[in-house]
């Protein structure tokens, strides 16, 4: 008989209650998901059940409702929409993770821990596909056509950043390109299609848009803040693996900037070994690391300001409120 489960911590429970304008609609969404998560060979049950695991906060998909939700009601095809998202980024933490080395998420053994790289690239396309299949069923080609053009951004992204494995010069505006790519991509395209299945015109869903690839550039930013200076209890995951994978973020670039030439050689030695992360705080990094990550953390609120600015365009109202407000809390998450 399992006990009371674990109390939350005190973001956890301001994130719940941000999203319980929407908690109805996300349950919704999750009975969706399952639903396409029923595979009709028992042999993959166990490996979609572990992924099931990995079940996030549904950022993405709250995203999606309460654009709807602003932008003139909600419609059946916004929890599609929502689902096929969810999908899609759930593809994409089971690839990531293979790439990036990672052993958790969630607290869980990362799923090619269990049944190996094989088997966790073939599930990320099986999801991939079945996502695609989904949202070709939906009332028009839109769905299809914007999420085929973000995905292809996705991997772009990806596909950038392991090609740039090792770069010590990597530029900032490489590494934007990059994140624009992984993360920007599927929130531009939530906002988008958001509105427009709620029947907004093209200048309130180009607003939403913006503000998702505002959001979603502020997410991937602290998220690779996080993997220098985050408890791993608290983030429930792999961190430390952008260092280990020779990944130049943010925090990273900014702090090499900061650095006269011959401290500069002595990081990028230490990051081309890709050992403890540890020695960015320790002398003589610690200053200037410490400099450089207040630096990123200005520079995701700044973010996260334009973001919740493009969404006056929307109709005012409740909702877009609660998203100005969940889109100020990406900003202090320590998920």
């Amino acid at each position: 008989m399992s006990g009371p489960p674990a109390p939350q911590s005190a973001p956890a429970r301001r994130l719940t209650e941000l999203l319980a304008p929407v908690a109805g609609d996300l349950a919704t969404v999750e009975g969706w998901l399952q639903s396409q998560f029923e595979p009709s060979d028992e042999a993959l049950q166990p490996l979609l059940a572990h992924l099931g695991r990995f079940r996030g906060k549904r950022l993405r998909a709250a995203q999606v409702l309460l654009v709807g939700r602003a932008c003139g009601g909600l419609r059946p095809v916004h929890v599609a929409v929502a689902g096929i998202i969810e999908m899609i980024h759930a593809a994409t933490l089971v690839h990531d993770d293979l790439l990036d080395g990672a052993r958790q998420r969630r607290g869980q053994p990362c799923l090619h821990e269990r049944w190996g790289a094989h088997a966790a690239v073939l599930l990320g396309d099986w999801v991939y596909a079945r996502a695609f299949l989904r949202s070709t069923g939906l009332e028009d080609g839109l769905c299809s056509r914007v999420l085929a053009e973000a995905t292809g951004r996705v991997c772009r992204g990806e596909i950038l950043q392991n090609l740039s494995r090792g770069r010590f010069d990597l530029t900032e505006e490489e590494y934007m390109e990059q994140i624009d790519g992984k993360t920007g991509a599927l929130y531009e395209a939530g906002g988008r299609l958001a509105a427009a299945y709620a029947g907004a015109p093209e200048e309130v869903a180009a607003a939403a848009a913006a503000h998702g690839r505002d959001a979603g550039r502020a997410f991937q930013m602290m998220d690779d803040l996080l993997d220098l200076t985050g408890d791993p209890e608290r983030v429930r995951k792999s961190l430390g693996t952008d260092w280990a994978g020779g990944k130049m973020t943010l925090p990273l670039i900014r702090l090499r900037e900061r650095l006269a030439p011959g401290l500069r050689r002595r990081l990028e030695t230490a990051f081309q070994a890709g050992g403890d992360p540890g020695i960015l705080r320790r002398e003589p990094f610690r200053g200037p690391f410490e400099e450089a990550v207040e630096e990123c953390r200005s520079e995701i609120r700044a973010l996260l300001v334009r973001a919740a600015s493009s969404l006056e365009t929307l109709p005012a109202g409740p909702d877009r409120d609660a998203l100005a407000r969940l889109t100020e809390f990406l900003g202090v998450r320590p998920f």
